[in-house]
């Protein structure tokens, strides 16, 4: 074995996890949060989740990372900067695994950094996504392996957050995500024209218009309670007026976020309650976000209805 692998190793571990800043590939351990102090304490900020696509990310692959960022400050984030450090902790080569006890932790580390300009009013989420190609091998072995990883958020040049968790570079043949390519047409023969025949124009039925959405000039002072419990909301499907409130009631020691799925109103975090004037009626599809998650969010369904006798 080469006795400069390790470190050309390491070299271009810091390209092949350029973006990747969190993995569900990897179920070892939970991830590990750790707060800072704020000089400014108006401005603040949290990571809601990390998702990585393909979730089953092989070395030599490109992948897409995705962060979710909670603006729980008062106020709006024009900027962030994503801190990486990437240590290696087992690579599934044995040889190159074996070079890994004789090094110190310093060389088993790279540090690197992402800029972005994405603005997050507070009380809102923002994404910020990143595509990159891992490294498949360097001198015949394979880079395949397990790697932790922190991820530290600065918002507005002041740190705020950072994530610590594994992440798995899987084995295995690449797999290339190439379009397939358009078969060129066959010219098609000109047929002999045929007689035309009469044709009796039939009307067009016109299509029924959609109703107009209602806007309670003000609202009822009804409201309708939900508790979040275990993840999940109590009641999960409701009907209110146009004009009532909504108020949501967290029963847990964790912060949630609130995130209508089709973005007709601002996303909301939920620490100890919150609450939101249905002015339009419609169908609304709250989602419930928060950290650690794993799958599809679970989601509140509200209709709101025009109750002509108010």
């Amino acid at each position: 074995m080469n006795k400069n692998l390790p470190i050309i190793v390491l070299i271009l571990l810091a390209v092949a996890l350029s973006g990747c800043t969190g993995s569900e590939t990897s179920k070892l351990t939970s991830v590990q949060v750790e707060r800072f102090d704020r000089a400014n304490q108006n401005l603040d900020a949290k990571i809601v989740d990390v998702k990585i696509e393909p979730d089953d990310v092989r070395a030599g692959e490109k992948v897409t990372a995705q962060l979710l960022i909670a603006n729980i400050g008062n106020e709006t984030i024009t900027s962030e900067t994503i801190e990486i450090k990437a240590k290696v902790k087992t690579l599934d080569d044995s040889l190159a695994n074996l070079a890994l006890k004789t090094m110190s932790d310093e060389k088993k580390t790279r540090n690197y950094s992402l800029n972005f300009n994405t603005e997050i009013k507070p009380e809102t989420n923002g994404k910020i996504a990143a595509v990159f190609k891992t490294i498949e091998q360097m001198e015949g072995r394979n880079l395949a392996g397990t790697y932790e990883i922190t991820i530290t958020l600065s918002v507005n040049g002041q740190k705020v957050e950072a994530w610590i968790k594994p992440v798995t570079l899987r084995s295995g043949k690449v797999r290339e995500f190439t379009p397939v390519p358009t078969p060129t047409p066959k010219p098609t023969p000109i047929p002999t024209p045929a007689p035309t025949p009469e044709v009796n124009e039939i009307a067009t039925p016109e299509p029924t218009p959609e109703p107009t959405p209602f806007v309670a000039a003000t609202p009822t002072g009804k409201n309708t309670t939900i508790f979040v419990k275990d993840d999940r909301y109590y009641p999960s499907d409701i009907t209110i007026d146009a004009g009532d409130m909504v108020l949501w009631v967290n029963k847990m020691d964790s912060d949630y976020t609130l995130v209508e799925m089709d973005q007709k109103i601002p996303d909301m975090v939920l620490r100890a309650r919150n609450s939101y004037v249905f002015n339009t009626t419609g169908d609304y599809r709250i989602g419930l976000y928060f950290k650690p998650m794993r799958g599809e969010p679970r989601i509140l369904s509200i209709n709101v209805r025009h109750n002509a006798s108010q």
